[in-house]
């Protein structure tokens, strides 16, 4: 059935969660509609939180823990997933994870395929994060694939980058690499019942000593809740800061840069698509896209 984008706005103001759904697969499927969607509903500002780390760390069960403490919160949850390579399609593994909170009227809960597009995040994640804003939640919470040290465009789409450790996953080493130093806003290091756990705590503190870096660390255990209390009461306190600061728009303005900066490179790579490089030297590979970005065709 053919929804109108009348349809569509009128919904999402009111709140209707189907709707919404809606929304959410135009931004996947449709920039354009999409951007034009939501130019024309309200938003309101929420805390985008990127939570990064290496593949099987724990990110979904973290997000799964803080949504437990977050009963009074509305929050909008964006995993996304490694294409599946027959259907480009999501996965949808992070999305089982978080089941329990799946039919909460406050929780939506929306896994998007990465599609192969680097860093860690889907191509649509811009207008992704602007559509949960329409839909007035208080935080959305961005969980990434996962891909190490490469795992860094979250930075630029996420007020607050939680980068999460395992202190049985090597990720002593993992921490050092400076994508990951230098985007994170939290360190966590997960599984705290390990006894390794308290000797990477230390060792990360050394690290950041050396760095000159002032970065919270949190120990926590998604299963029994442990630190997760004190990781979201962080994040809440971190937000008013920025907000206070002026940080948050300037953090806005730069996500601003990076969307355009996405749409050109997307433009440039359906170009590119378009051009027989097989037929063509390096040269006159040049000279045609250049003439298609200027729209001589």
């Amino acid at each position: 059935m053919q929804v109108s984008d009348s349809q569509i706005l009128d919904g999402v103001r009111s709140g209707d969660r189907k709707y919404f759904a809606k929304l959410l697969s135009i931004c996947e499927d449709d920039s354009v509609r999409a951007n034009h969607l939501i130019s024309n509903l309200e938003k309101r500002t929420a805390h985008v939180i990127g939570i990064t780390g290496s593949p099987g760390v724990g990110k979904s069960s973290i997000i799964n823990a803080i949504l437990d403490k977050s009963a009074d919160k509305k929050i909008g949850v964006i995993a996304i997933d490694p294409s599946s390579p027959f259907t480009g399609g999501s996965l949808l593994g992070d999305r089982i994870r978080m089941q329990s909170h799946a039919t909460s009227k406050n929780f939506f809960i929306r896994s998007f395929a990465s599609r192969g597009a680097l860093g860690g995040l889907s191509p649509s994640i811009f207008e992704t994060c602007d559509a949960f804003e329409t839909f007035k939640v208080d935080a959305v919470f961005i969980e990434t694939v996962g891909v190490g040290q490469s795992d860094v465009e979250i930075a630029n789409v996420a007020d607050t980058v939680v980068v999460l450790i395992s202190p049985d996953g090597g990720d002593e080493v993992q921490m050092m690499k400076a994508g990951l130093m230098e985007i994170a806003d939290f360190f966590v290091i997960n599984k705290a019942d390990n006894p390794i756990s308290k000797g990477l705590l230390s060792k990360l503190r050394n690290i950041l000593e050396m760095g000159k870096k002032d970065i919270p660390i949190f120990l926590t255990n998604s299963i029994t809740g442990e630190g997760i209390e004190n990781l979201t009461k962080a994040l809440d306190k971190r937000f008013s800061s920025i907000l206070e600061s002026g940080l948050l728009a300037r953090k806005r303005q730069k996500r601003v840069t990076s969307h355009a900066q996405s749409i050109l490179r997307k433009k440039i790579d359906d170009i590119l698509q378009t051009v027989k490089t097989d037929q063509l030297d390096l040269e006159e590979i040049q000279k045609e896209v250049m003439k298609k970005i200027c729209g001589n065709s």
